[in-house]
């Protein structure tokens, strides 16, 4: 049998909803604070600095991944995605990276903060999907 077709308000919503389960906004709020806060710290990143913050977040995210995946290549999507809303602002990852940049210079400071700020809030937010799941029996 056939889906009935749905209404151009429906797929809106449903694409909508994708929209904001892609937690590309509470990672675009968390490296965006980081690299404030580390140009607080540091002054105004030179080319080099910016391209070792990068580095250091795609570090963060292949580490992470590779943890989650079991190794560098690995499928998902095999159960429904969730979101929890009240998770996408993560305080606690720009606050890491704010402690790392009293403590480290800047050459290293860079592509740290991103990396630690990266790293945390990934695990923040598998660990709230985690809780959310419990309280699912997943």
């Amino acid at each position: 049998m056939e889906e009935p077709r749905r209404s151009p308000l429906e797929r809106f919503r449903s694409d909508l909803r994708s929209v904001v389960a892609a937690a590309a906004y509470g990672y675009t709020l968390t490296v965006w604070s980081t690299g404030m806060v580390l140009s607080h710290a540091y002054g105004p990143p030179s080319p080099p600095e910016v391209l070792s913050f990068f580095i250091g977040a795609v570090v963060a995210f292949a580490v992470v991944g590779a943890l989650a995946f079991g190794g560098m290549s690995g499928e998902f999507g095999d159960k429904p995605n969730r979101i929890q809303l009240w998770g996408s602002f993560h305080f606690l990852s720009v606050g890491v990276a704010w402690f790392s940049s009293g403590h480290v210079p800047s050459v290293p400071g860079w592509p740290l903060g991103a990396f630690v700020a990266t790293v945390s809030y990934l695990v923040v937010v598998g660990a709230e999907n985690a809780a959310a799941d419990v309280g699912t029996g997943e």
